[in-house]
C-alpha cells in the first residue's frame, strides 16, 4: 500500500513538471515581444519593387530614432530621439566689375551651422489581440530645441591693386517646442519579432522661434581705414494647436 502511494505521488510529480513545462513552453510560443525586449521602429514607404526604410519626424521636422523596452509583456517605454547637425560649407567664385572700372576676381567662402535636437517619452499598453495582431493605446510627451543659427562668410575681392577682404558674421536665435501626444495603433507580427503596423497621434505642439538676430560686417580695403558695422534686431514666430498624425502601414518594428 505503502508502495502504491509512493508511485502515485511520483506520478503526480512527474505529470506536473511535464504541464509546467508544456505551459512554460506555450507562453513563449509567441511572435510578440516579452518583458526585457527592445524594439525599433522605423517608417516603410515606396512600393513593392521600391521599398526604403528610414527614420521617423520628430516635433522639429528631423530625423528621429523610436525605440521601446517591454515594461511587462503587455506594456511597453517609448523613448524618442531626433537629432539634427547642420555644418554647410558653401563657395562661389566669379569675375566682376569695379566702380573704378577695374575687372576683379570675387571668392565668397561661407560656413553655416546648427544643432537640432528633441527628446520624446512616452508609455504604450498593448491589448492581447491575436497571436499576430498586438493593438496598442498609449501617450505620449516630447521637448525639442531649435538650435541658433551662426553663418559665417568671407568675401575677397582681388584686382591688380590688391584684395578687398570682407568678413561678415550672422546669428539667429533659435527657439523651442513642445508636444504632448495620445496614440493608438497596431502592429502585425508577420514573423517573430518583426511587425509592420499602423499608428495615429492627436497631440496639442507649441513652438516658438526666433528672439535676437544680429549681422556684423568688417571690411578690410586694399588701401584705407579698415570700417566695421553691426546689426541687431529681434524678430520670430510662435505657433500652437492641436495636430493629427498618420503613419498607417508605414511602420516596421524590429524586436531582440
Amino acid at each position: 500500500m505503502k508502495n502504491n502511494f509512493l508511485k502515485l505521488n511520483l506520478l503526480i510529480v512527474c505529470f506536473l513538471l511535464v504541464a509546467s513545462g508544456i505551459f512554460a513552453q506555450e507562453k513563449q510560443d509567441t511572435l510578440k515581444p516579452l518583458k526585457g525586449d527592445w524594439g525599433f521602429v522605423l517608417n516603410l514607404a515606396g512600393l513593392v519593387d521600391n521599398i526604403s526604410l528610414g527614420t521617423r519626424s520628430d516635433i522639429n521636422n528631423n530625423n528621429t530614432v523610436l525605440a521601446k523596452y517591454q515594461l511587462k509583456d503587455n506594456r511597453a517605454l517609448r523613448i524618442g530621439l531626433g537629432l539634427y547637425s547642420k555644418r554647410e560649407n558653401n563657395f562661389a567664385a566669379d569675375s566682376i566689375s569695379l566702380l573704378s572700372g577695374n575687372r576683379a576676381w570675387r571668392e565668397v567662402d561661407s560656413i553655416e551651422t546648427r544643432f537640432d535636437f528633441s527628446v520624446a517619452l512616452g508609455y504604450e499598453i498593448q491589448f492581447e489581440g491575436t497571436r499576430r495582431l498586438m493593438p496598442y493605446v498609449g501617450g505620449e510627451l516630447v521637448v525639442g530645441r531649435i538650435g541658433n543659427t551662426k553663418i559665417d562668410a568671407t568675401t575677397e575681392i582681388t584686382d591688380k591693386l590688391g584684395t578687398q577682404r570682407i568678413k561678415r558674421i550672422i546669428q539667429q536665435d533659435g527657439g523651442m517646442s513642445f508636444g504632448v501626444n495620445v496614440l493608438a495603433g497596431f502592429n502585425y507580427f508577420f514573423a517573430e519579432h518583426i511587425s509592420i503596423g499602423a499608428e495615429f497621434n492627436l497631440g496639442y505642439m507649441a513652438s516658438v522661434r526666433g528672439g535676437d538676430q544680429s549681422e556684423s560686417v568688417v571690411d578690410t580695403p586694399v588701401s584705407g581705414q579698415q570700417t566695421s558695422s553691426f546689426i541687431n534686431s529681434k524678430g520670430g514666430t510662435s505657433d500652437r494647436g492641436f495636430d493629427v498624425n498618420s503613419t498607417a502601414g508605414l511602420l516596421l518594428s524590429f524586436y531582440f
